[in-house]
């Protein structure tokens, strides 16, 4: 049983000492997966030999079908304390894709962490510590940013004859910006630089060069300096050159580029790269980005074109992690039952799904302590007001308060359509025509 398990791995994946592993551990993970298990009530074991964890397998049977289809996986290991405990779970858990993905040819991907359950002997009670995800937020709201002026800037760059290096290059650019592990990121964004410098790469030949001084080499036998085309590091540099990068940042991107091509992982060379390390994709999409802008005739930059940059190409989640002790059941064979129904964690989104800008609205100080006692009256209005109410701004003697898209449309069809009410009465008011809204 797992009670007796020791380590004697040097898998790098498992590279924790002995000696740091003093906490027995389960967490409870969803994956996402393209297979399922023969039958909902089956539970695959994958018991490491090296004793390094233990997996337990099964499907999470769903009634929604709009919903993503998922798998459990209760990984028994451990760890130094709880609060080391997710990363090495997700060494294991990676271990166990790896191998399911390499096994069955099937696609499989972490969805998220529910638990992690502090496994040891409780010292008195039945009371655990617990590491509890929050639940997923419903949707994602986007940032509205698409007008007219994109569209026009797209055809403006259409008129352009895009070479098919340069479409393929563009391609993995898009792959990139969605590829969802910062180390796929970089990969993606390194295919394309090499399409951009391989398409680029001048025909002229170069000498080969001394890696101590640079100076062109010299064959004494041929009696001459032998010459070639650029080598794709060197067509990489050149590319890398015109888009303003300087020789350190370029070293430095060469460095992660091949650490990744040979198996590690951004997170193993963090000290080696800028905190956080995952900006490095940052600043080789940017450059990227600039490469690509240079594929483009000069002329068309003039000023007219409306281009967009993300603040990071990293896809950020938020979420909450609740520190907890309460029971958590144990079966006769001494597994965990992670249910945990009736307790949850979770983020109140700020309102109702999102898709087109917010507004500002402009109201009189009277009309705005009228919205306040509107807000603490019951009523289908009451968490609309209150949204309302909590996202203002004091300015030229007058409030001026944020309205999310959906509230508003919700605002302008009662106002419209001349419902009668007090809060349908004072935005009837605050949009009239004396007052402007932003």
């Amino acid at each position: 049983m797992f009670g007796g398990w020791r380590l004697f791995c040097s898998n790098m994946a498992m590279s924790h000492s002995i000696a740091e592993r003093e906490m027995r551990c389960v967490a409870n993970v969803e994956v996402r997966s393209q297979i399922s298990v023969m039958t909902d009530d089956l539970v695959l074991t994958i018991t490491d030999p090296r004793g390094a964890f233990k997996a337990r397998i099964k499907n999470i049977p769903r009634s929604d079908f709009t919903t993503p289809f998922l798998l459990s996986f209760h990984i028994y290991f451990e760890a130094p304390s709880l609060n080391d405990s997710k990363e090495i779970a997700e060494d294991l858990l990676a271990t166990c894709l790896n191998m399911l993905a390499f096994t069955t040819g099937s696609a499989f991907r972490m969805h998220r962490f529910r638990q992690i359950v502090d496994a040891e002997v409780p010292a008195k009670g039945d009371m655990r510590n617990i590491l509890m995800w929050g639940e997923g937020v419903e949707y994602d709201d986007p940032q509205p940013f698409l007008q007219k002026d994109n569209a026009r800037s797209i055809e403006r760059l259409l008129e352009h004859d895009v070479p098919p290096a340069i479409r393929r290059a563009l391609r993995w650019y898009r792959l990139g910006i969605d590829a969802v592990s910062p180390d796929d990121q970089f990969a993606y964004f390194w295919f394309a630089l090499e399409i951009v410098a391989e398409f680029q790469k001048p025909p002229e030949k170069v000498h080969d060069k001394c890696p101590h001084c640079q100076s062109p080499l010299y064959c004494e036998n041929c009696q001459k300096h032998p010459e070639h085309r650029p080598y794709a590091k060197q067509a990489i540099r050149a590319v890398m050159k015109a888009a303003e990068c300087d020789d350190a940042t370029m070293n430095l991107l060469d460095k992660t580029r091949n650490s990744l091509m040979h198996g590690t992982t951004l997170r193993e060379i963090e000290s080696s790269l800028p905190t956080p390390h995952e900006s490095i994709v940052d600043i080789l999409g940017r450059i990227l980005w600039k490469a690509l802008v240079l594929q483009f005739p000069k002329e068309f930059f003039n000023g007219t074109l409306v281009m967009g940059m993300p603040s990071t190409y990293i896809h950020y989640k938020a979420n909450a992690i609740a520190h907890v002790q309460t029971i958590v059941p144990v079966d006769k064979d001494g597994h965990f039952n992670l249910d945990f129904k009736g307790m949850t964690v979770a983020i109140t989104p700020p309102g109702p799904p999102q898709s087109a800008a917010p507004f500002v609205v402009r109201m009189t100080s009277e009309q705005y302590d009228r919205l306040i006692m509107l807000s603490h009256r019951k009523g289908d209005h009451q968490e609309m007001i209150q949204r309302i109410r909590h996202h203002v701004q004091e300015k030229g003697g007058f409030i001026h308060a944020l309205v999310l898209a959906t509230d508003m449309s919700l605002i302008e069809r009662a106002v419209k359509s001349k419902q009668q009410g007090d809060w349908q009465d004072l935005f009837g008011e605050i949009l009239g025509p004396a007052d402007e809204s932003g």
